[in-house]
């Protein structure tokens, strides 16, 4: 036979008699005329046969779903409901949380008269110097100098060793609060003391070392100052 008697091999060829037969599809002679009933339960029940049959689904659960992570994700509704409860509970804190006008108004950061001891300070103290070991380790002095830098000194002893104002020369104890430009501290009179950080130099002792803070170059909160990169700067003796 030649290539010129052969029907054509095209995938979506009309099946033949025989073939539709052994499908089990009616067959239908008239052209244009809609498919049996037959030709449309052909394909439903030849996926079921041939895909359902096999499948298990404890297999599939095993190998697709357990001990697997699955990202669900929400509905539209969902998300935008989580959105504006989250917007709300911004509101919210934002509505409860003191201005530094009210905190000023309220006295939040002063300490009273009765508590100005020095006596109440010194477990602040005890835990500073346990944070100081810890923060310490094996390192030796040069290298631990710029662990202190970025180190809170609530606790601390700190004591004045030359100062551009006399009178403060000499002053030490413990600080109880630490501003961007100010150390407040506790002396062993039971007295609370301003020392400004501007102008100022201080010691702090650790372990059988003695450490220099220049205030000029310290002038930063403590939450700024621990994520803050330091560079060498030039001092000026007072």
């Amino acid at each position: 036979m030649d290539n010129q008697d052969r029907p054509s091999l095209s995938l979506y060829n009309r099946l033949s008699e025989d073939s539709q037969r052994s499908a089990g599809v009616e067959i239908n002679t008239t052209p244009g005329a809609p498919a049996a009933a037959g030709s449309q339960a052909f394909v439903p029940t030849y996926v079921q046969d041939a895909v359902v049959r096999d499948f298990n689904a404890d297999v599939a659960y095993k190998a697709k779903v357990k001990s697997k992570v699955i990202l669900l994700d929400n509905a539209p509704g969902d998300q935008t409901e989580a959105k504006e409860r989250k917007k709300r509970r911004k509101r919210v804190n934002k509505s409860k949380a003191l201005t530094a006008k009210e905190k000023r108004s309220l006295d939040v950061y002063n300490i009273p008269l009765e508590s100005r001891k020095y006596e109440l300070f010194l477990p602040l103290h005890e835990l500073w110097k346990c944070y100081m070991e810890d923060l310490f380790g094996s390192t030796n002095p040069v290298a631990f100098t710029l662990k202190l830098l970025k180190a809170d000194f609530h606790g601390a002893i700190i004591t004045v060793v030359r100062s551009k104002c006399p009178t403060y020369v000499g002053a030490s104890g413990i600080v109880a609060q630490e501003t961007e430009n100010v150390f407040k501290i506790i002396t062993p009179s039971n007295a609370l003391q301003v020392i400004p950080k501007a102008n100022n130099v201080f010691t702090v002792q650790i372990r059988q070392s003695v450490f220099t803070v220049h205030g000029n170059h310290f002038r930063y909160r403590a939450s700024q100052r621990s994520t803050k990169k330091f560079k060498p700067k030039p001092t000026i003796d007072l």
